[in-house]
């Protein structure tokens, strides 16, 4: 028996990393595509760009709300195949749409779909697990996505010279090889088909709850690295293009080179287990983000910009599995935890959007990195003063 499970351990191991590789390819390419399109088809600003490309996180995280009390009864296999046929169906509303109101439908009912995603591929990947076997899954998981993120900036960018419109028929290709990768999966090997879902497993094994507190940092951190990575792809390819005069396939390039970085650093941390449960990395990271967005304020050419994305790849990787691993870690509704892990990089998600297209517009670039930069600092050493508050209060109990 045993290898049997272990067999279909390693099968469900690749069959979700291989799915989240696809997946978050083809979600980033739209999102790229979504920018030039919007400008180029409905002449939108930069403001407005910054509030149609915030619709879809914005249904996100409410849809990812208001279904935490729902999806914990349903096998997340169901609820993947789900999200994959919904994301599809509006992409091809977008696309097939001439009228910007419509469009708006479709990206609000494609963030909706998507939250029946990425909370679900990651409480099934890391059900039962602890330790190292959870760092280990978690960092698979977060090197495939993030693969396909890296990829898909540079591929987006060479589709959308061809068209606008050519990035999102590509991606209901690509939607529909994943949801067949998951319903092929579910159908030829019972061990996956047989997963229960997160509410029957909770009562039929009597898990106990040992959650670490350090998660709170690490949410902390996760939005505001979440906000940079926003105005990284919604707000830097304009500026790149309308003031820099850098191609479309170069700022792919560049954005290549931060998913370059984000992907060697999942791998590189899923080895090691030195900042697991330690405060002093969490906090390091946020101060690090800061410094480099401050650095990167009088930045014009490409070679810097390479240098301050591969630093930025680098530390949201950390920021990322610091998050997920803590978040985690102990937890017994690990669903609730990821949904919470999702609502709040959706939060920086939507901040970076909206707040820095808005400033972008009406004040410069430079200037919101600036701001960006300042907020970080102020953020970590917030949290620096409530940890020795709680430190001190701790000592005095003892």
């Amino acid at each position: 028996m045993q290898p049997t499970v272990h067999k279909t351990d390693t099968i469900q191991f690749w069959v979700l990393n291989i799915a989240s590789f696809l997946a978050q390819l083809t979600i980033a390419m739209v999102n790229l595509a979504l920018v030039y399109h919007l400008r180029s088809f409905y002449m939108l600003g930069a403001d407005q760009i910054g509030i149609a490309a915030s619709l879809s996180p914005a249904t996100y995280l409410f849809f990812c709300i208001l279904g935490s009390r729902y999806t914990v009864h349903f096998r997340p296999r169901h609820l993947v195949e789900l999200s994959l046929a919904g994301m599809a169906v509006s992409v091809l509303l977008f696309l097939l749409t001439s009228t910007l109101g419509v469009a708006y439908v479709a990206l609000a009912s494609y963030g909706a779909f998507m939250s029946l995603l990425w909370p679900q591929i990651e409480a099934w990947f890391s059900r039962g697990k602890e330790g190292a076997a959870l760092n280990r899954v978690a960092n698979a998981f977060n090197f495939s996505w993030s693969f396909g993120v890296g990829i898909s900036s540079y591929i987006a960018g060479l589709l959308v010279e061809v068209s606008t419109t050519t990035p999102f028929v590509v991606s209901l290709g690509l939607f529909g090889v994943v949801f067949l990768l998951i319903f092929l999966a579910s159908a030829l090997v019972p061990g996956i088909r047989a997963v229960s879902s997160e509410h029957e497993d909770n009562k039929t094994n009597g898990k106990v709850d040992a959650s670490t507190p350090l998660r709170f940092y690490a949410w902390a951190g996760i939005i505001a690295l979440y906000s940079g990575m926003s105005v990284i792809l919604t707000i830097f390819p304009l500026y790149a293009k309308e003031v820099l005069h850098i191609s479309e396939s170069q700022t792919g390039l560049l954005l290549l080179v931060r998913g370059v970085a984000t992907c060697v650093s999942f791998l590189v941390l899923g080895k090691l287990e030195f900042w697991h449960f330690k405060r002093r990395y969490i906090f390091g990271v946020q101060l690090l983000f800061g410094l480099i967005c401050l650095m990167a304020v009088s930045f014009a050419t490409v070679g810097p910009y390479a240098l301050f994305f591969f630093l930025f790849g680098i530390l949201f990787a950390f920021a990322y599995d610091q998050s997920m691993f803590h978040g985690a870690s102990g937890s017994v509704n690990r669903s609730n935890r990821m949904i919470i892990h999702e609502v709040l990089l959706t939060i920086g998600t939507i901040l970076g959007a909206v707040g820095g297209g808005y400033i972008y517009e009406k004040l410069s670039f430079s200037l919101l990195l600036r701001m960006i930069g300042f907020a970080a600092l102020v953020l970590v050493g917030l949290e620096m003063l409530l940890a020795l508050l709680l430190e001190r209060r701790k000592m005095r109990r003892a």
